[in-house]
């Protein structure tokens, strides 16, 4: 399935990548993670959550802007407000360009593969639902790597839009999204049909509440997908801001190549 190729078939998804719809693992990394960037990439595979023995291709991605969502309720709850304290605190910009030093590894999740760090989060892991990611900007890339596809596939997809989605209007809808997305699915993942594989990232901008961070992933025959997501800081953790349409992302596009784009490492 390639972005330009296929597309919903409802009128307003006719012109409409299908790496922006819910469902979708553009983040095949799961971030590389969790299918559908509104996901990420789409594997087909059981549900259980295991160590991967090989992380993702690496590749780059392009960046986009985004404007800040309005505040919503401060209230932290009671998972968030249980993080450890990370050991990641560095909030230069400068510091995504080493995601290595912060003891990177990738997990499974089904067939997707996610990154995950000893340093920057997630801290925590209860069923589907990875949190606690540091306040900094490596926390952040990790957060949307995970979140963007652990919201859209596995069996504990909603529990993760539950916690882990931005609480504004667009959150109901990206569940709605994806619910009538998953509908035609045979398992808990999408049917397989060339996955992309998380490949790199670019830090578009980032403060204290909110980060945009433009992703990069390859399809096996080559192509480069970019897709901005953005996170903003919400009752002590990374929650993904989802787009108004319901899809993650409306800024989903092909690329020439990944240059620009640090690579996620490999082993």
């Amino acid at each position: 399935m390639s972005g330009s190729e296929q597309a919903g078939e409802g009128s307003s998804d006719k012109e409409r990548s299908p790496f922006t719809k819910p469902g979708f693992v553009a983040s095949a990394v799961g971030i590389a993670l969790i299918a559908v960037l509104g996901g990420i990439v789409v594997l087909t595979g059981g549900s259980d959550e295991k160590d991967a023995d090989d992380p993702p291709p690496v590749a780059t991605a392009p960046g986009a802007s985004a404007t800040p969502a309005s505040p919503a309720s401060k209230a932290p709850s009671s998972a968030a407000s249980s993080c450890p304290a990370p050991k990641d605190t560095d909030t230069s910009e400068a510091s995504i360009l080493d995601l290595r030093a912060t003891g990177l590894s990738w997990k499974k999740l089904g067939p997707l593969n996610l990154p995950l760090s000893q340093r920057s989060g997630p801290a925590v892991t209860e069923g589907q639902v990875a949190r606690c990611f540091a306040h900094t900007p490596r926390g952040a890339v990790l957060a949307l790597a995970n979140i963007s596809v652990r919201s859209a596939n596995g069996a504990g997809w909603r529990d993760v839009v539950e916690q882990q989605v931005f609480p504004d209007e667009a959150k109901a809808v990206y569940e709605q999204s994806v619910a009538a997305n998953r509908s035609d699915w045979t398992s808990d993942y999408p049917p397989e049909f060339g996955l992309p594989q998380l490949a790199g990232y670019k830090l578009v901008s980032y403060s204290a509440d909110t980060a945009v961070v433009d992703f990069v992933f390859q399809t096996p025959g080559g192509k480069v997908l970019s897709m901005p997501l953005t996170a903003r800081w919400h009752g002590g953790d990374w929650k993904q801001k989802m787009a108004p349409d319901g899809g993650q992302t409306e800024l989903a596009g092909a690329k020439d190549t990944t240059d620009g784009y640090v690579l996620f490492p490999r082993g």
